[in-house]
């Protein structure tokens, strides 16, 4: 008799990892969805411009950063400036660890707008897995975080509150078809974030945000490429008591490390 060895196909690989993790999603939202029952819900779209920086200085250092101009609508209106940098250090392949600093100015903004603006500022530390199945590729991201946020009322920036945060992210992606002119692959891609408080009374257990996204990756050259792709934000504003849904376009600039 003959035994034929089963392969599985990258499509199904991929529908895998989307399933994992609406699985890990229903996890931790059911809970809060049946507490925060009598909520509000909010719909509304945003736009997010980024670029992300991987850049090799050694063969085990590379310097990282990435900024987000976040845009309500098709970019009407302010919602968030972000700027990160930070250092990462190769343990094994696949296994990185990485720290740095992050500044974040808000303004109030949709629907629900906070009652002021607020500034903040982040120290952050996180471990990056890597690892493949076949064609896909799947990315896990374990990132801890010490936030110092303060409102800011009347042109002055109030007194800073600490506060510190988990967030976990799930990405896998795979190559669709050849090779462009770039001679890389596009790629498609497929993420979702969970990011949980600690250590704030009631908040601490409870996911306060998370961010689901599918999108395309085109390669610019063998280290650039340009993403664009859908995300979908669900925000939790417990002192209004209402589910914020930004459905968001994103566009981002990848210059990755050189292999």
């Amino acid at each position: 008799m003959t035994v034929h060895a089963r392969t599985t196909s990258p499509t199904a690989l991929l529908r895998r990892a989307i399933v994992r993790a609406c699985g890990l999603i229903a996890m931790f939202t059911l809970p809060l969805a049946a507490q925060a029952g009598g909520w509000e819900s909010v719909h509304q779209s945003s736009t997010w411009l980024t670029v992300t920086v991987d850049e090799a200085v050694t063969k085990r250092t590379a310097l990282w950063f990435d900024s987000q101009w976040r845009r309500m609508g098709l970019g009407a209106e302010p919602q968030q400036l972000l700027l990160r940098p930070g250092v990462q250090w190769t343990l094994t392949p696949g296994a990185r660890v990485a720290g740095g600093y992050a500044y974040i100015a808000t303004a109030p903004y949709g629907e629900v707008p906070s009652a002021t603006p607020l500034r903040e500022h982040r120290l952050w530390q996180q471990l990056a897995l890597s690892h493949r199945a076949g064609r896909v590729s799947f990315a896990h991201r374990y990132r801890w975080e010490q936030r110092w946020l303060a409102p800011v009322v009347g042109g002055e920036t109030q007194v800073f509150q600490y506060q510190q945060r988990a967030r976990y992210l799930i990405r896998a992606q795979t190559p669709l078809g050849g090779l462009t002119r770039a001679g890389q692959p596009v790629i498609a891609f497929v993420y979702d974030e969970m990011l949980l408080p600690v250590g704030h009374g009631t908040a601490t257990g409870r996911l306060a945000q998370n961010r689901a996204s599918v999108g395309v990756g085109i390669p610019l050259d063998t280290r650039h490429r340009i993403e664009v792709g859908y995300l979908n934000l669900w925000n939790a504003l417990s002192t209004a008591q209402t589910n914020e849904f930004n459905h968001t376009l994103t566009i981002g600039l990848v210059r990755t490390v050189a292999r």
